[in-house]
């Protein structure tokens, strides 16, 4: 279960990541700042998610096999 999650996580950390370097849509109804805040929030918030993820799971698999 730990090793699904932590590479669950580490996929979706992934994803948001790659999502928002590449872009899949691009809006031009967005003011160029908009723009740049708006893939700030999105960056931060995949890492966020996905770093605690990735960590819950690390602490569950090490907590499980000390």
């Amino acid at each position: 279960m730990a090793w699904t999650t932590l590479i669950l996580g580490a996929l979706l950390m992934a994803i948001g990541i790659g999502g928002q370097i590449f872009g899949v849509r691009k809006s031009t109804t967005l003011a160029p700042g908009d723009r740049r805040i708006r893939n700030w929030v999105f960056t931060v918030g995949s890492l966020v998610v996905g770093l605690w993820v990735v960590a819950f799971s690390a602490a569950r698999f090490l907590h499980h096999h000390h």
